[in-house]
């Protein structure tokens, strides 16, 4: 004669099944769900005008995600107007990036339109122009080089740069373009207001042109 208690399941072990066919079927219920619910990461909100509300923010927003963590507006250095103390530097993140803006006057005779060339011609880099500004563009940063003669007959540079971080490692023609359109943002801002440089008046309004 067979054992009952093998014959069958017992009252346990059911009670046991129908609760982890309970639970199984929560968890493709929420799995279902999630798919179809909307992102809910909170949109990013970048002011119209960042480093001490200097520079016009178009460009940011461009290089920032649309949704993640909060702006950050971390460090302004040196951007008010007439403030001339030959560099600054500001950084700014939002939505897992970060970008580091810098500026400064160039003052060794080393650093020459020569030297912005040879900069430009290296490996990776695109030359780029503003007027007669000059400078390069690669897969994370931009850089511009503004003519600022100092009242002592030195012939300075004002050079400007502009970096990203927390992107991928692909080349994104797109996005190096809008690095360098936010670096000819600051290079007016800082050679026009903060550094009153004599060839900002050269400088034009728009995008440098690449190559």
């Amino acid at each position: 004669m067979r054992n009952d208690a093998t014959a069958m399941p017992s009252g346990g072990n059911k009670r046991r099944k129908i609760v982890f066919a309970a639970l199984g079927a929560v968890v493709v219920a929420g799995v279902g769900i999630a798919l179809f619910l909307p992102d809910q990461k909170p949109a990013l909100s970048v002011p119209d005008r960042v480093c001490a509300e200097a520079v016009p923010s178009t460009h940011v927003k461009a290089l920032l995600p649309e949704k993640g963590e909060t702006f950050e507006e971390k460090r302004a250095v040196n951007f008010m107007p007439d403030v001339s103390k030959g560099l600054g530097m500001c950084d700014l993140s939002g939505g897992g990036r970060t970008l580091g803006v810098r500026y400064s006057r160039l003052q060794d005779p080393k650093y020459n339109r020569e030297w912005v060339q040879r900069n430009a011609s290296k490996p990776g880099n695109t030359p780029i122009s503003l007027g007669p500004a000059g400078g390069y563009i690669n897969r994370y940063s931009a850089a511009l080089f503004v003519d600022c003669p100092y009242a002592k007959g030195r012939t300075d540079l004002l050079s400007v740069s502009v970096g990203i971080g927390g992107v991928p490692e692909t080349e994104d023609r797109a996005m190096m373009a809008e690095l360098s359109a936010l670096a000819a943002d600051v290079a007016r801002v800082v050679a026009r207001d903060v550094e009153r440089c004599e060839g900002a008046a050269d400088l034009p309004d728009g995008d440098p042109k690449a190559g």
